[in-house]
């Protein structure tokens, strides 16, 4: 066995079994860790997640080979998944083209746009039934509320007025009603959970983050830094005025998160939480003015 260390939240291990098969191994952290409230029972959600893919040819994930979360072998639930081909697209960044990149990129977003075509049977985190229901707009303030809450809890200045933060989410709540059905969200879809081999992705990885949500959550419709490969991808030219502003929203919502990780993770530097906050704050500044 090899630990994998890539990862942020689960251990993850690639093993070699006695028959001679490479599969992978992630253990959640144990019931004792101090975690964020978004991130509950999210093994389980990965777990279904991977599940509700795996039909489909044009989706590429790992194969589920097993998952435990009744602790009764270690203190935490586990999974094993089939071992990709390829490596990280994070991994393998600084010796590829640009042209290279923006290919993979663009697969990436013809992917994500056939996981957003799966519907779901709720908004919000699909581990957590108190963080579900059938209203987009009062769902994700939830989310949010949950987030300023660790931040609260963590004493994590987020730098930016939380009062004024919930009277624009409340001017803005029309922007928010016009989404009616949940769709899966991958919403960690960054470089390092890219697999690729020989320029083509090999498999999407890391699906514990994902969410029945809006699409605009995905991380290629992030405001700022426009991938424009990933559009082309999901064969979206530009967001409208009106999608514009709820990735607006999205931005925000994750930059808070992001700043937390510093401090629930313990990092050995801040350099995470003064990207996070500086984003954040740019973001809602935007909002100020729109």
């Amino acid at each position: 066995y090899q630990e994998l260390t890539e990862g942020y939240y689960n251990v993850a291990y690639a093993l070699t079994l006695s028959d001679g098969r490479e599969v992978i191994l992630k253990v959640a952290p144990r019931p004792d860790v101090r975690i964020m409230s978004y991130e509950r029972n999210i093994m389980r959600s990965e777990v279904d997640a991977m599940w509700m893919v795996a039909d489909d040819p044009d989706i590429p994930a790992p194969k589920v080979l097993g998952y435990d979360d009744s602790c009764s072998i270690c203190d935490s639930p586990y999974f094993f998944m089939e071992k990709l081909s390829g490596s990280s697209l994070n991994a393998i960044h600084e010796k590829l083209s640009e042209d290279e990149i923006s290919q993979i990129h663009m697969q990436s977003g013809k992917i994500l746009q056939k996981v957003n075509q799966i519907r779901c049977p709720a908004f919000g985190y699909p581990g957590q039934p108190l963080f579900q229901g059938d209203n987009w707009y009062l769902v994700f303030r939830r989310m949010l509320e949950a987030g300023i809450g660790d931040a609260e809890a963590g004493g994590v200045d987020l730098k930016i007025s939380v009062p004024e933060l919930w009277d624009m989410l409340e001017r803005d709540k029309n922007y928010f009603d016009e989404i009616t059905q949940p769709y899966l969200v991958h919403w960690d879809c960054w470089d390092g959970n890219i697999f690729t081999e020989h320029g083509k992705i090999t498999g999407i990885i890391d699906w514990e983050r994902c969410l029945w949500a809006d699409p605009l959550m995905e991380v290629g419709f992030r405001t700022f830094f426009r991938n424009t490969s990933f559009m082309e991808g999901y064969g979206m030219e530009k967001l409208s005025d009106r999608e514009y502003r709820r990735a607006l929203w999205y931005d925000v919502y994750m930059m808070i998160l992001v700043s937390l990780e510093c401090e629930y993770r313990k990092y050995d530097t801040m350099e995470m939480y003064d990207y996070a906050v500086g984003v954040l704050q740019k973001q809602v500044k935007e909002l100020q003015t729109v």
